[in-house]
């Protein structure tokens, strides 16, 4: 059973060690119906990538006359197979008293989004909102201990990851350099013409940059473009979700799309994703309409078109620049309003790039 993966305004924050404090909307997610959730921004624990899944109307599990309920649950984000992990949940009430939702769980997790389990935790609608909703939002705490991964054959494929860093962070035989922003930044022609057609072309083919020791980089940020490099040579993109805003991650994206690094650009449209709110959903949909990313546009459409939502949109500096500059883009927004509006309930269709 696969459910649908929406994305509400939420905060992630690093308590202590692996225990992370989450914010969820609880107002706004309640029009949601039974089996589809909300999903927190991606979190690090354990040397592994989560996500909190909330369920505001709970999961269909066939019995009638059941007991209203909400539904927390914890999906593996990261591109391994399995992991065992043991995890807890815990609320804040209303008085700022953390209290335990049930005893530890222990679980299998498979990155697979087709994987579903129903392990996790329900939690009485009703003692819900009387306990521990404060002003539309609950406060969840989880603890996640990763108690081993089942398999013990060794993915061979990171020494080489290990091995290639080294040879960029050492500096060794660098044959091409580039200026960014004054910035001199060298590398190897081949790793790059390997990870990249567009580099290729410019370091291998006819163009003068073939021709060139230095290769001047224009409209870029230094910063973006030793990102990127980064992802060339390492092909991990954990350090730079950790380390770029999501404006620096905007101006990756259009990098990745720049010189063709297609798995990038997907990172960074699900890193866009995750963090779409009333702040970033307009820069990011005029991102996505620039660069021609139809999926990170219509989740932009999605989350803007929610009636509450445009509400606050529609009173920025930046909706008004949008509608000048993007007279189509107001023309979809108007339509998914319109279509929304039209049906009673409002599906949003979220899918999680595998």
């Amino acid at each position: 059973m696969v459910t649908p993966r929406l994305q509400s305004r939420s905060l992630v924050g690093l308590i202590k060690g692996s225990i992370h404090h989450i914010e969820f909307n609880y107002s706004e997610s309640k029009h949601l119906p039974v089996n589809q959730f909300i999903s927190s921004p991606r979190f690090c624990a354990g040397g592994y990538d989560w996500a909190l899944d909330f369920y505001p109307h709970g999961l269909d599990s066939g019995e009638e006359n059941k007991e209203t309920h909400v539904f927390l649950s914890l999906s593996l984000l990261s591109g391994t197979k399995e992991v065992h992990a043991e995890y807890s949940f815990y609320m804040s009430d209303k008085m700022g008293k953390y209290l335990p939702l049930r005893n530890p769980i222990v679980q299998t997790f498979s990155c697979n989004p087709y994987a579903y389990s129903c392990k996790g935790c329900p939690i009485l609608t009703d003692k819900l909102e009387a306990g521990f909703c404060k002003d539309g939002t609950l406060a969840i705490f989880v603890s996640i201990k990763v108690v081993s991964a089942p398999s013990e054959i060794v993915d061979q494929s990171s020494w080489l990851h290990h091995d290639v860093k080294k040879l960029w962070e050492r500096g060794e035989r660098f044959d091409v350099s580039f200026d960014v922003e004054g910035e001199r930044i060298s590398a190897h022609r081949f790793m790059l013409a390997t990870r990249s057609p567009v580099f290729e072309a410019e370091l291998y083919g006819p163009m003068m940059e073939a021709k060139s020791s230095c290769i001047k980089i224009k409209d870029m940020k230094a910063e973006v473009f030793n990102a990127l490099l980064r992802f060339v040579y390492t092909d991990n993109y954990e350090h730079i979700e950790r380390v770029l805003s999501i404006e620096l991650v905007q101006d990756l994206f259009v990098a990745a799309d720049r010189y063709a690094l297609e798995k990038l650009k997907v990172l960074c449209e699900q890193r866009l994703w995750a963090a779409l709110s009333i702040d970033t959903v307009l820069s990011t949909l005029i991102v996505a309409e620039r660069h021609s990313s139809a999926c990170l546009k219509e989740k932009c459409l999605d989350f803007a078109s929610m009636p509450q939502n445009f509400t606050e949109l529609a009173l920025t500096e930046e909706y008004a620049q949008m509608v000048q500059s993007f007279p189509s883009l107001l023309i979809e927004l108007r339509q998914k309003i319109q279509g929304s509006s039209g049906s009673k309930k409002q599906r949003i269709s979220l899918h999680r790039h595998r």
